[in-house]
């Protein structure tokens, strides 16, 4: 009986050990092959993005042809619905760089301060870098009003003069869009 027992715990820690050792190998394989998955997922995920770029707009062609509903569902899904090709109407604030390839998407005047929104094919963080090197420059100070990776609200002050810019990420279909809001306080 003695002998049975100890065979039985020697075969139970042969099996501890056999699984123990399977879960190590295999984990060192997962961890060996995971920057490859990702790669392919990656990759996928491009040409995916790629295809769906082609197809929207003779999708969005035929949906005029049958239902106006299903058009302006769309515009929220094609980024060259998203950006106007001209500035609308308005002016800038003088001596206010623009970022390059902004467009003007609505301008406002309320109680004489302006408010202007633009929108362009830009990193957030490369738009958020501009502008802090441009006013720097111009002599304003920076303040943080609020920050997250999606969305930073700065104000510019100079004197007299304090400007407000909410940054936004407005990212579609892989493409890296942002918005921007010029306030004048």
């Amino acid at each position: 009986m003695k002998k049975l027992i100890l065979l039985g715990g020697i075969g139970v820690v042969i099996i501890i050990i056999l699984f123990g050792w399977g879960l190590f190998a295999g984990t060192g394989i997962v961890f060996e092959m995971f920057p490859q998955w990702i790669a392919e997922v990656e990759k996928i995920a491009k040409s995916t993005i790629e295809k769906a770029k082609e197809a929207l707009p003779s999708i969005k062609e035929k949906a005029k042809e049958v239902s106006p509903e299903i058009t302006e569902k769309l515009k929220g899904i094609i980024p060259s619905e998203e950006i106007p090709e001209k500035d609308v109407g308005g002016e800038d604030i003088a001596s206010i760089p623009r970022y390059p390839n902004m467009i003007r998407t609505s301008f406002v005047v309320k109680d004489g301060k302006r408010t202007i929104s633009y929108k362009g094919k830009a990193e957030l963080i490369s738009v958020i870098d501009f502008y802090d090197k441009e006013m720097s420059v111009m002599g304003f100070k920076k303040k943080v009003l609020s920050a997250s990776h999606i969305e930073e609200v700065h104000e510019y002050r100079k004197g007299k003069k304090t400007l407000e810019f909410s940054f936004k990420k407005a990212d579609r279909l892989g493409v890296a869009m942002t918005e921007m809001v010029v306030r004048e306080l």
